[in-house]
């Protein structure tokens, strides 16, 4: 089959790929990511890159678009660059008593007090490697890696002064793991970076679509493997001693990311009523994960609650009632791609998953785009001008989804759109606010009404009627599914007491405009964001063993419910499709 060679420009990158290959997979196998929000269906429009054929320039969509000749890609820098990720970890309260310790023993006393109770019931792969280490005769002594009180690994000589775990939150799009000095339960740093199954659709949905698929699976599975090894490489970089002492990794994420994952086929998920394949915790080595770690290392993977309810609610969950305060009554809203809700106190909790798609981290808008260097984040509007933040201070390129919400709250409190969610023209505009400036950034491109956030020689981005369309799918699911959970338990708005959004997203948006436009339920005042509340209970798992306990309870006493046929969610998703002024 011919071949052509393939020169990505701007990256100084050059591949050759076979005649009829697909520009995003040969984008995918030079490791480039693009924003393929729609799974490569070609529908998003994020995917498009620009291309030189014999000394001509144009535009194309990459995943529709295959190879018949030598080309140059230009792919401009938001294409290449990560998104700029930042997980800060709050200050938690935790008692250091690990499942994972080290203990030492020299020859001399392994010799005079025996081994057989050291070693009981330690895997037979173990109890080899000791067999061959205590005869040899060339070692002081040896070091035991325990794990629940069990022998899971040795090592020859002293090494107790190393010991690492890590906790691993696996979101839809990005993905941060958390290190840990085990010994004394120092953090040891932060890594973060884009789940790169996001070249298959940025939803759970897309995925497990392609999943169905010839070598699907393999795909996806290889692709966050390859992430999370990544993240394990850079802090192999940074910690002495890190890859062969890491032996505890805690890893939560939706139902569909734990399949993915566990490479288990996640079809059941995909049609009601859907099963998990595994609900339970789910435990295997460094080895069996081909992760850059340990061979041995312990990896557990935490329980899901039901459906798309996954082990990150598990965890946020984990986090809560750590000053006793039992009785309070709390909704838990995990905003990401999957939104997921919790109701209720203690380790008692009613759980539910909304699916908001991608449009709160800047999918299916047209100028969305990922949290990343360029990304609008903030939007202000008045009569006058809007104000807008860009992520790095730099120029704006796009406008993420904490920017989109600031942008519908502004268009809706200046009657830019009413309370359906149509946006009047610039005519209409004018004659209700004569006097207001703002008016001049109403305009229609492609023949629809749309807000130009922001315009230079080079760009214009702005927010359109279908933008708004999309928000308010996603804002209709998260707070129609809170009213359906709390109905579930008996319980409205009045009855909570606190309403906690976790999740990335959730820790940048404005609270205010986020209630405002309806997106989340109750008063701003009684809603707190907890940042990456998954991140924190998986930490704590990790740290103390007393968090198995209460996490079997949470598990036990949780009930999952599906909102496709619930009465109350359907009714009200139509309903609260308007914003309420």
């Amino acid at each position: 089959m011919k071949k052509y060679n393939v020169n990505f420009i701007n990256q100084n990158i050059e591949v050759s790929a076979a005649e009829g290959t697909v520009l995003a997979d040969i984008c995918r196998g030079a490791d480039i990511p693009l924003n393929m929000a729609c799974g490569g269906r070609g529908i998003c429009g994020k995917c498009a890159v620009e291309i030189e054929e014999e000394g001509k320039r144009f535009t194309v969509l990459a995943c529709n678009t295959s190879l018949d000749r030598d080309i140059n890609i230009y792919l401009q820098d938001e294409h290449s660059k990560n998104a700029s990720i930042l997980e800060p970890m709050n200050d938690f309260k935790f008692t250091l008593n690990p499942l994972l310790k080290k203990t030492y023993k020299s020859m001399k006393v392994l010799n005079t007090e025996g081994w057989n109770e050291i070693l009981k019931n330690c895997p037979i792969d173990v109890l080899r490697d000791f067999s061959r280490l205590i005869n040899r005769g060339d070692s002081e002594g040896i070091t035991f890696v325990r794990y629940d009180d069990e022998v899971i690994d040795i090592q020859p000589g002293y090494t107790s002064e190393v010991l690492y775990g890590a906790a691993v939150d696996i979101g839809t799009t990005t993905v941060v793991m958390y290190v840990y000095d085990m010994r004394d339960g120092k953090s040891l740093g932060i890594y973060s970076g884009m789940n790169s199954q996001i070249f298959f659709g940025a939803d759970v949905i897309s995925r497990i679509s392609h999943a169905e698929r010839d070598e699907g699976l393999e795909e996806l599975h290889e692709k966050i493997i390859h992430t999370l090894n990544e993240l394990l490489q850079s802090a192999d970089a940074e910690i002495p001693k890190f890859r062969d002492n890491l032996y505890n990794i805690v890893l939560c994420g939706n139902s569909a990311m734990q399949h993915l994952f566990l490479k288990l086929k996640p079809d059941s998920l995909g049609r009601s009523p859907f099963m998990s394949i595994a609900k339970g915790y789910v435990e295997l080595s460094g080895k069996d994960a081909a992760l850059n770690c340990a061979a041995r290392c312990k990896i557990v993977f935490l329980p899901i609650l039901g459906g798309f309810v996954g082990a990150d609610t598990t965890a946020v969950l984990l986090t809560l009632d750590e000053d006793n305060e039992d009785s309070k009554e709390r909704l838990i809203i995990d905003l990401g791609t999957n939104g997921e809700i919790a109701a209720g106190s203690g380790d008692t909790y009613c759980t539910a998953s909304a699916a908001c798609g991608p449009a709160l981290e800047g999918g299916n808008v047209v100028c969305g785009m990922r949290g990343m260097d360029g990304a609008v984040e903030r939007i202000e509007i008045y009569s006058n001008g809007v104000f807008i933040k860009s992520i790095g201070g730099g120029t704006p390129s796009g406008i993420c989804g904490s920017g989109i919400v600031d942008a519908v709250a502004g268009l809706l409190r200046n009657n830019i759109i009413d309370s359906t969610g149509r946006m009047c023209s610039r005519d209409e505009y004018r004659q209700m606010n004569p006097y207001s400036k703002i008016g001049d950034n109403l305009t229609e491109i492609d023949g629809i009404n749309s807000f130009v956030i922001y315009e230079d020689k080079d760009r214009t981005i702005y927010v359109n009627q279908k933008d708004i369309r999309q928000i308010q799918l996603a804002k209709s699911s998260i707070y129609s599914g809170c009213a359906a959970i709390l109905s579930a338990c008996g319980k409205d708005e009045r009855d909570i007491d606190e309403i906690l959004v976790a999740g990335a997203f959730g820790n940048y948006i404005d609270i205010e405009n986020a209630a405002y436009i309806g997106l989340l339920p109750g008063p701003a005042s009684k809603i707190r964001a907890i940042g990456n509340g998954a991140g924190k209970g998986a930490s704590m798992f990790l740290l103390d063993r007393s968090m198995r306990e209460k996490c079997d309870k949470i598990v036990e006493n949780s009930t999952h419910m599906e909102l496709a046929d619930n009465i109350i969610f359907a009714h009200g998703f139509i309903d609260n499709m308007n914003f309420k002024k």
